[in-house]
């Protein structure tokens, strides 16, 4: 493939539509690709499904986290949704008012602390919602079913790793262009 038939985007290169699967071994940068490319697609559907709900893309973040703690069986409180999506309690508050007035969820007092609130799934949740997700759900579930073991074991070990780096970037302190 010559230079001049890549698009560049973010620093890498990207080979044309329905190029890069050649005989040629992959590279790093191939994996980046792909995965930046798997991450395009991905936000597009969580668009769609935001405009489909009716919602914005940090509520849907909200309800794909509520949802994966309802289907646990578990409870959610409001603070726990504020660490899920990093955001303040204030910005939380307005998220699950946003979401209980369209019937996503329901708040209902905790049976043993009365101060407390539990989020629960309210009236569209179970279905409306799970069936929007299904779609995402049903396509990645039989990706990963087409793996070996072996592959599965060193794409997970990869996703865990690129996970640490990107937390470790994060946590380190911003260094001073003047150093």
């Amino acid at each position: 493939m010559k230079p001049s038939d890549a698009r560049q985007g973010a620093g890498y290169w990207y080979p044309p539509s329905g190029e890069g699967t050649t005989a040629e071994a992959a590279t790093g940068v191939d994996v980046l690709n792909a995965l930046r490319a798997y991450r395009n697609v991905e936000s597009g559907l969580r668009r769609r499904l935001s405009q489909r709900l009716s919602i914005n893309e940090t509520d849907l973040g909200a309800l794909r986290y509520l949802l994966s703690v309802w289907h646990r069986d578990q409870g959610a409180s409001p603070k726990d949704l504020a660490l899920a999506l990093g955001i303040s309690s204030a910005s939380t508050t307005l998220v699950i008012d946003r979401l209980e007035k369209a019937g996503f969820i329901r708040r209902r007092r905790h049976p043993v602390d009365r101060r407390a609130v539990i989020l629960e799934p309210g009236e569209r949740a179970t279905d409306e919602f799970r069936s929007a997700f299904d779609i995402e759900k049903r396509g990645v579930l039989a990706a990963a079913d087409g793996l070996t073991s072996e592959e599965t074991e060193t794409v997970t070990r990869f996703l865990r790793s690129m996970e640490q780096a990107i937390a470790d970037a994060v946590s380190q302190p911003e260094r001073s262009q003047d150093a």
